[in-house]
């Protein structure tokens, strides 16, 4: 028997994970915008791109 695929896709989990960073920059005391713009940094810096 076939093992069942999975309900939450790779992107859906990273998706998950980033929404987890952004909301613990926002609990630790970052703005929203400082938050977001933190998540992007960081997402970047993972996939070895440069944000300015």
């Amino acid at each position: 028997m076939p093992e069942p695929e999975d309900p939450i896709t790779q992107l859906a989990a990273g998706a998950a994970q980033l929404h987890e960073l952004y909301a613990s920059f926002v609990a630790a005391g970052f703005t929203e915008s400082q938050a977001l713009y933190l998540v992007g940094q960081a997402l970047a810096a993972s996939i070895g791109g440069s944000a300015s």
